[in-house]
Formats: structure tokens, C-alpha cells, sequence
């Protein structure tokens, strides 16, 4: 099969297994509240055997811890521009603005979808990105918005620390990263069981992805979402640009940077709204929108670069 022909292939595939998802649950054989299961089992089990069978065998180039630096500072760089644009508006409008703003869906999403195109190699770039926003999201993204929301007590930095210390994923990426600094590696045997679980991963994730699909929305919002959407995208055109054009990283490596900054909404968001006591429904909302332009958008630009 000719290489373009052979992405598209892929491309296709891991958009049909988002169908296959979206199918069943129109069929009743799953709902919505099964997506909970499914992402449990995504972000606790195959996920993390993907990416500790992936790392076991990658010589980690100090230089690309770069890549962490950038996930947090584009998460963040997005919360500000979030704020800015909505600063004539209510505090509890702001607040979910900023949790909105600068996070990225990349465990559950973007890397197996990355992954599925160019292989484990570019797994461990999208992770490595993944750190900084991780703490993007759950840490100056969660106190921020918090502030604004004005959740009565509570201690911000404990719960920003609690929040990170119980994702699976986050926990993973620094037991990985931290075994690499010093040059460690994980029994073979050890591998052997990961990579089988690992190899469930991409199908899983994309079949969770069909099922939480959800695209319903009260008229009246649509207007907020398609502002708060329109300055995510913006800004992460204008970093996708930049990070191809400007990083003295290889193809492969601005490649994934590229395609990762435009990830959809992360999981987690929707939770921190209802703690927050915002609007969930428009939260579920955006995030089903971030996920269909996700599906669309990455495997494009790894179409359109992959050629260049």
C-alpha cells in the first residue's frame, strides 16, 4: 500500500472506531453513563501499558524536555487569553472561561490518535507535552477558575496537588520520565504484559470517544461556546505556526506539537465546572465540539506536513 494511501487508511480506521462508539450507544447497546467505565478502564489500564512499553525502549534526549515547558506555557498563555476577552463579564463567566481556556485532552486522545498514525515514537513527544499541560489544567487553569467561581474554603494548592496526584496518567508520565533521567528500564517480562494491554488502547480510547459524543445543547448557548471555542483555536493556530516554523526540533518532533495543540477540552474540565457550580451542560458541550474537530483537524495537518 503507497504511504499516503496507508495514512488515510489509519486515519479512517480511528474515525471509524469514534463511529462504531456513537453507533452502539444510538442502538441502546451503550449510554452516555457507560462512557465513565470506558474511561476508567482507557486512563487507569491500557493507556498507561501503552506508555510504559513505549518509553521502555526511548533514549530520552534532555533537550526535548522542552516540550514539557511549552505544554504548560500555552496552557496557561490560553487561561490569560480566555480572561482577557471575557474581563467586561460576570466573575463566574471569567472563571469558566479560564477552566475552558488552556487544557489539552492528550492521554486519552491525542496520543493514542497520534500513536495510531506514526507509531510509539511520537507517543512519547505528545507525553512529554502532556506533563506541562497536565499541570496547566489541573493546577493554574483549577486555582484560577476556582478563585473566579468563588468556591467558599478549601485549600487551592491542596486540591490542585490532590487533583494531579490521582490521575493515573499524570502519576505514569512522571514515574516514566523520572526512570529515564536515570537511565533505568523495566524488566522484560514486565514489558511483555504492557504491550499486550497496551495494544487495546487505541481502540478503546476511540470507542470511548464515540460513546461520550454528545452534541445537544440549549439554543441560547451555542453563542458562548462558539466565542470561548473561537479564541482556543485561534491561539492554537497561532502556536501550531509557531511551533513549526520556529522550533529547532525534527519534523517528527513539530509534527506532534503541532497536531497535539489542537486536542480537545480535557476530561477533567468537566468536573472542575461542576465543582465549581458552572455550566455543565455547555462544558459536555464544547468538549463533544473540541472532540469532532480534534477527530478532523489532527489527522489533516498530519496529512498536509507529512507531505511537506
Amino acid at each position: 500500500m503507497p504511504p499516503m494511501l496507508e495514512i488515510v487508511a489509519k486515519a479512517l480506521a480511528l474515525v471509524a472506531v469514534v463511529g462504531i462508539g456513537l453507533g452502539i450507544k444510538r442502538l441502546g447497546w451503550a449510554s452516555k453513563d457507560d462512557f465513565t467505565l470506558f474511561s476508567r478502564l482507557v486512563l487507569t489500564v491500557t493507556l498507561p501499558c501503552a506508555l510504559i512499553t513505549s518509553f521502555n525502549g526511548y533514549t530520552l534526549d534532555r533537550a526535548l524536555l522542552t516540550l514539557t515547558a511549552l505544554g504548560l506555557g500555552l496552557g496557561v498563555a490560553q487561561q490569560a487569553l480566555a480572561y482577557l476577552f471575557t474581563l467586561r463579564h460576570p466573575r463566574r463567566e471569567r472563571a469558566f472561561a479560564v477552566l475552558h481556556g488552556g487544557n489539552f485532552n492528550i492521554g486519552a486522545f491525542a496520543t493514542p490518535y497520534i500513536g495510531g498514525f506514526m507509531g510509539p515514537q511520537a507517543m512519547i513527544y505528545s507525553t512529554l507535552f502532556d506533563i506541562g499541560g497536565a499541570f496547566a489544567g489541573a493546577g493554574t487553569g483549577y486555582a484560577w477558575g476556582m478563585s473566579l467561581a468563588g468556591e467558599p474554603g478549601g485549600n487551592r494548592l491542596r486540591d490542585v496537588v490532590r487533583t494531579l496526584s490521582r490521575s493515573p496518567v499524570f502519576v505514569t508520565y512522571l514515574g516514566l520520565l523520572l526512570l529515564k533521567l536515570f537511565d533505568l528500564r523495566l524488566p522484560d517480562l514486565v514489558i511483555t504484559f504492557t504491550s499486550v494491554i497496551g495494544a487495546a488502547n487505541p481502540f478503546l480510547a476511540m470507542l470511548m470517544i464515540g460513546i461520550g459524543l454528545e452534541l445537544d445543547l440549549d439554543s441560547g448557548k451555542y453563542r458562548t461556546a462558539a466565542r470561548l471555542l473561537a479564541i482556543r483555536y485561534a491561539s492554537a493556530a497561532v502556536a501550531a505556526v509557531a511551533f513549526w516554523t520556529l522550533l529547532p526540533f525534527p519534523a517528527e518532533v513539530r509534527l506532534v506539537l503541532v497536531m497535539v495543540v489542537f486536542s480537545p477540552i480535557a476530561a477533567m474540565i468537566a468536573g472542575f465546572t461542576g465543582k465549581a457550580g458552572l455550566d455543565v451542560q455547555l462544558s459536555a458541550f464544547m468538549t463533544s465540539v473540541s472532540l469532532v474537530i480534534g477527530i478532523v483537524a489532527m489527522p489533516v495537518l498530519y496529512l498536509v506536513l507529512h507531505a511537506a
